[in-house]
């Protein structure tokens, strides 16, 4: 029982110690991330593209292209894809997305990554949702780096 003791005085002093300055900073706050793009150019060819309508970030304007490659994974259940914002030459960014389509409606998730030009140090993660005119929605939290 002591050496049980021990041991947890030990866990915790090393945690008090070294990880209490990493716990005050705190991980970046997400800011607010809210897109709609509508689908009517996908075909479900690598790559096939949906186009943003709306955008709450400057940098991912109205008219981007959503590229897919995918499917990455094979599932009867969901549609996974890697993807590309591509915003204009030397702008863009990488991600992932699955979406569940045996939900009624379909729902998923989108994460990003990594960006360049514009959106150099841009990662995000996203809820995928799409309404009954089958606009998709996507909504969460970004990070964009400052430039350097």
């Amino acid at each position: 029982m002591f050496a049980l003791r021990k041991i947890l005085a030990v866990t915790f002093l090393a945690t008090v110690s070294f990880g209490w300055p990493a716990m005050a900073t705190g991980a970046p706050k997400l800011s607010p991330l809210k897109f709609s793009k509508e689908c009517s150019d996908y075909n479900g060819e690598t790559p096939s593209f949906c186009t943003i309508t709306e955008s709450s970030l400057k940098e991912i304007p109205a008219g981007t292209k959503v590229l897919y490659y995918g499917p990455v994974l094979s599932s009867p259940l969901f549609t996974s894809s890697s993807v590309v914002l591509a915003v204009g030459p030397g702008d863009s960014a990488i991600g992932y997305c699955i979406v569940y389509d045996v939900a009624k409606p379909p729902t998923g998730h989108c994460a990003f990554s990594a960006g360049s030009g514009t959106l150099a140090g841009f990662q995000a993660i996203l809820n995928v949702t799409v309404d009954d005119k089958q606009i998709w929605h996507w909504e969460g939290g970004y990070l964009l780096a400052a430039a350097k």
